[in-house]
């Protein structure tokens, strides 16, 4: 098989991080770039006595966003082809035979990047609808000439052409509501900062307005609805993630007056 270099960048990922290590057994090398961890996310890494022991290649870099981190692993990677996951996915057992059955040919993969499917959930139960699907991720690819740019939903740009492949990748299984509070505040950060430098303004009425319309969009139109109480529950926080978005943006404008 052309062998692929399996990337992880962490940060105190120690309730997940055995999972996607193990997951990612079928690559020949495994390269976790951790930003200083405080958790006990090192000590799984380094574990002389685990499966990925023999396989990992542990690097320690103080975090400068999405994009950079991925940038940086990418020049840490031995191979050519390269699988990303984050700390709190895992390769499904599909995914991973796919991927091995389409490298035991290397005339099938041609000039290619392949979009991998995430299957996401929320309190246990998977997600079908809503805006959360579907959800497909650039992820294996050949590095060369490949850049990722932006700092939340960060994007691949590259000369190959995409193709996609259905067995997922699955994200947090138990994804509660305090874990999507934590990263809701720290992604409408970044996510703010960046549409304010990009000349977004917002005003009272915007901000009104954020919270019904994003639910209706999630609820009714992306059907999350067929989601049941659990697609209600991720309507009322996209909202609020969309209502929190223009208000820090808001901030930023208050900010720029002083």
């Amino acid at each position: 098989m052309i062998p692929v270099s399996g990337l992880l960048i962490i940060k105190n990922e120690e309730t997940y991080l055995e999972r996607a290590l193990q997951s990612l057994l079928w690559c020949d090398e495994i390269v976790v770039i951790d930003a200083f961890s405080t958790d006990r996310s090192v000590e799984i890494c380094k574990d002389a006595t685990a499966p990925w022991a023999t396989k990992i290649k542990f690097i320690q870099k103080e975090w400068l966003g999405f994009s950079a981190q991925r940038n940086f692993a990418m020049t840490q990677a031995k191979n050519n082809w390269v699988f990303f996951l984050d700390g709190d996915e895992a390769c499904s057992p599909e995914l991973a035979k796919d991927i091995q059955t389409l490298f035991a040919d290397s005339d099938k993969l041609g000039d290619f990047q392949f979009k991998v499917r995430r299957q996401e959930f929320f309190l246990k139960k998977p997600i079908h609808y809503g805006i959360w699907n579907p959800s497909y991720h650039v992820r294996l690819f050949q590095k060369q000439g490949v850049e990722f740019v932006g700092e939340v939903h960060e994007g691949v740009k590259s000369k190959w052409e995409t193709k996609k492949i259905d067995a997922p990748i699955i994200h947090v299984e138990d994804l509660r509501m305090e874990r999507f509070l934590t990263k809701l505040n720290h992604y409408t950060t970044l996510q703010a900062k960046a549409d304010f430098e990009r000349g977004m303004r917002t005003n009272f009425f915007k901000i009104f307005a954020a919270f019904p319309a994003m639910f209706y969009k999630n609820y009714i139109y992306y059907q999350s609805y067929r989601d049941g109480r659990a697609g209600f529950i991720i309507s009322i926080l996209e909202g609020i993630s969309r209502t929190v978005r223009h208000l820090k943006v808001w901030q930023f404008q208050e900010s720029q007056k002083k």
